[in-house]
């Protein structure tokens, strides 16, 4: 659900300029000058370069296309990016790119793929990216990017470049998009010259995603919405000096509906009567629920500063951050309005980061950048578990405690977490042009990880006459220096043609096990996951360079994949947040984009993936059966994304337009077993606008549809919490997301 440029329709997927500040594009409003597809500009090696010439896997997405395809935050780019992927239920955060990702259950643990906004990382916060408008470009980084990344980009980084402050003009622009399921979107940014050398940007967004999930138990929708701020201030203060402020503000909340909607129970369970007596019709599209109240409210905010100083031909940037994030939670657990299970939550986070790095000018014999990086969090997290989760077991005299009666009282506990992490580093990457036409990239990270998490022992929750299931405290400490490496070679076999290959070490820093139940000593600590990637491919221009055809092969073996799984050493075999022993991923990425014809603008992409579990890895079922997960051996997936627009003029002032896109999601499996009762099937989403617009693009209204033909796809599957305690002993559930059901509107755009 990622924001735009609020601009105009027209300007190209591909098109991008290099401007004074890193890169970014020039104009208030982030629109440039059409440009061939060679000219793209793209800062994936932390300084500005063609596309082109970068030996990375990158999708570039400008803010033009996210507002074609309405993409509204960093898990809807999944729409236009074809090796990324939410790696669990929408509005997590997790998200995969080449199948590396997913959802831990420790809170010390950080994702996978990097989100880094501005040339700062939002490391945990990434769990909640702020609301992403006003955007001049993304790119989307394949394989493992810790060499210049760090810590949290062992699968890629998403890399998010917003639309800089102009002196040279004032600017106003608006976008909104008014749909039916009460899908509202708003955008307007404001760019006012402070003086010739200096400009102030603010720019604002709101964001509702479609009713779809229902409780009839009050007759509500969870109506997810996002508000947001962000502000800008660029000085250019000398020829030598530039200072970039800035800072925002994201409120992302819901209060109302249900989280998951059951769609397989028991036709005879109590929970299936319960269901069905409050109306909710159980089957595979299902998004209705009956439960008590479930609500969200989560907000991020930072700050940042960032200092580019010319030193002769070389640049020293420093970027200094803060970020937090509070999160207060209610979630009704059961599935019903029976008071079985509620979990309350409340949390903080505080992340402190310092990136120093000297980079030189294109064009000579090195090009290149160094740097050191220090990094510094903290966490605090309680959830609270109370219910009458054993109410119901007397029914079958299944009550195990010594009367009846105790069983129908109220049983909780609360579990508070504390997570401190800190990491410096120091990193360089250089590309030495051996000749016109041969390159070399070599690039060296160094750095030393700590992270202690303190869990409490579980104590009694408010209402409750006893725990749950008591839990001791837990104290642990993991620590760890580390190296990544990425080393490469580039050829020109034309002007037009150049092909590389590349080999990777990545790397995801260790956890601790902090939310483990009966395990101690070693089993408590996460190894470091260290991925190894393989990569060959090429970059070329068509048609005087109009069009870019770009593919890349790759493999990637992870060594000590970091993974839930089950423990089958301990008695009783507990489901932990540990060391898989190795995971593998294999396959292909290409993109075509460009503009192959006046007024016609494409962005095509497609990856093909395998994966793989090594042996010794085990997991639950949905039987609830342990198996050995290595056994299961999916096919080849192959995701497709599409979007193309064709403008034409209609008279001397005024343009027609129509856009298309298609997104093909593979089939997915929500479990590492791969069990088909939890899988998603394959999905084709077809979505489109058609409209006018001013040739000078001060306005336009268009149409827009979103999932054309209503097809419904789940976000997720799972095995129906409490379920068992509400005598079904096989129910699924499953998530909605924002793009389960069609939905129909008008948009409007003015800039002046």
């Amino acid at each position: 659900m990622i924001g735009c440029s609020l601009l105009a329709l027209a300007v190209p997927a591909h098109a991008q300029s290099a401007g004074a500040a890193g890169g970014e594009p020039s104009g208030a409003d982030g629109a440039v000058a059409e440009m061939n597809a060679g000219e793209i500009i793209v800062t994936a090696n932390r300084r500005a370069e063609r596309l082109q010439k970068v030996p990375i896997a990158v999708t570039v997405v400008d803010g033009g296309q996210l507002v074609r395809q309405n993409v509204n935050s960093v898990e809807n780019l999944t729409r236009s990016a074809p090796a990324l992927d939410i790696a669990g239920p929408t509005g997590y955060g997790a998200l995969s790119i080449r199948g590396v990702g997913g959802i831990s259950l420790a809170q010390s643990s950080e994702g996978s793929v990097g989100v880094v906004i501005d040339n700062v990382a939002l490391a945990n916060t990434s769990i909640d990216p702020p609301l992403l408008f006003d955007i001049a470009r993304i790119e989307v980084l394949e394989g493992p990017q810790s060499t210049l990344f760090g810590r949290n980009s062992s699968a890629g980084v998403i890399n998010v470049v917003t639309a800089a402050p102009d002196p040279s003009r004032f600017a106003l622009i608006a976008h909104t998009d008014v749909g039916t399921l009460d899908n509202y979107i708003g955008r307007v940014a404001v760019n006012v010259p402070v003086s010739d050398n200096a400009a102030l940007r603010v720019a604002a967004g709101f964001n509702q995603d479609p009713k779809v999930q229902h409780n009839l138990a009050d007759d509500s929708w969870q109506k997810r919405q996002s508000d947001a701020v962000r502000g800008r201030f660029l000085w250019k203060a000398t020829d030598r000096l530039t200072v970039n402020l800035s800072s925002d503000y994201t409120h992302n909340h819901y209060n109302g509906g249900v989280q998951w909607a059951v769609y397989q129970s028991s036709p005879t369970s109590l929970l299936t009567a319960r269901l069905a007596g409050c109306g909710v019709v159980v089957g595979p599209a299902n998004t209705d629920g009956c439960a008590g109240t479930n609500r969200s409210d989560h907000k991020v905010f930072g700050a940042s500063g960032q200092i580019d100083l010319e030193l002769g031909d070389l640049t020293l940037t420093s970027v200094s951050a803060i970020r937090r994030r509070t999160i207060n939670e209610l979630v009704d657990i059961d599935s019903t309005t029976a008071n079985r299970y509620t979990q309350p939550q409340t949390g903080s986070q505080r992340n402190l980061s310092q990136e120093l790095r000297l980079s030189t000018p294109n064009g000579g014999f090195i090009e290149g950048v160094a740097g050191l990086y220090y990094s510094n969090q903290r966490l605090t997290n309680s959830v609270t578990q109370v219910g009458n989760i054993l109410a119901d077991l007397p029914l079958i005299g299944a009550c195990p405690l010594p009367s009846p009666a105790l069983c129908a009282l109220p049983f909780g506990q609360v579990r508070d977490t504390a997570v401190q992490t800190e990491g410096y580093a120091a990193f360089g990457q250089a590309t030495l042009n051996l000749s016109p036409r041969f390159r070399v990239v070599l690039g060296l990270r160094l750095g030393h990880e700590s992270v202690q998490a303190q869990t409490a022992a579980t104590t009694l929750a408010p209402g409750a006459v006893g725990q749950i299931t008591p839990l001791p405290a837990i104290n642990a400490k993991a620590t760890d220096t580390y190296f990544g490496y990425r080393a490469g070679l580039q050829y020109d076999l034309t002007p037009h043609l150049m092909v590389f290959a590349t080999i990777t070490r990545g790397y995801k820093g260790p956890a601790v096990n902090d939310q483990a139940a009966g395990v101690s000593g070693s089993q408590l600590i996460v190894r470091p996951e260290i991925p190894t990637s393989m990569e060959g491919g090429f970059k070329s221009s068509l048609m005087d360079g109009n069009i870019a055809f770009n593919a890349t092969g790759f493999y990637t073996r992870i060594k000590d994949f970091q993974a839930n799984f089950v423990d089958t050493s301990t008695a009783v075999n507990l489901l932990v947040f540990g060391n898989a022993p190795t995971y593998r991923t294999w396959g292909a990425t290409a993109n075509l984009f460009g503009r192959p014809v006046t007024g016609l603008t494409l962005n095509l992409g497609a990856t093909f993936l395998v994966r793989r579990y090594g042996a010794g890895y085990f997991a639950q079922n949905a039987a609830g059966q342990i198996v050995d997960v290595s056994r299961f051996r999916p096919g080849g997936a192959l995701k497709l994304t599409g979007s193309a627009e064709y403008t034409v003029p209609l008279s001397a002032g005024l343009n027609g337009f129509v856009q298309t896109d298609v997104v093909r999601t593979p089939r997915q499996y929500s479990n590492a077993a791969g069990d088909a009762v939890l899988s998603v099937d394959d999905w084709v989403a077809v979505g489109g606008r058609i409209g006018v617009k001013t040739s000078n693009n001060r306005f336009g209204v268009s149409v827009f549809v979103r999932n054309l033909f209503d097809t419904f796809r789940s976000g997720a599957r799972f095995s129906t919490p409490v379920s068992a305690q509400q005598l079904d002993p096989a129910s699924f559930a499953q998530f909605a997301g924002a793009e389960s059901r069609r939905v129909v509107g008008l948009s409007l755009d003015a800039s002046f």
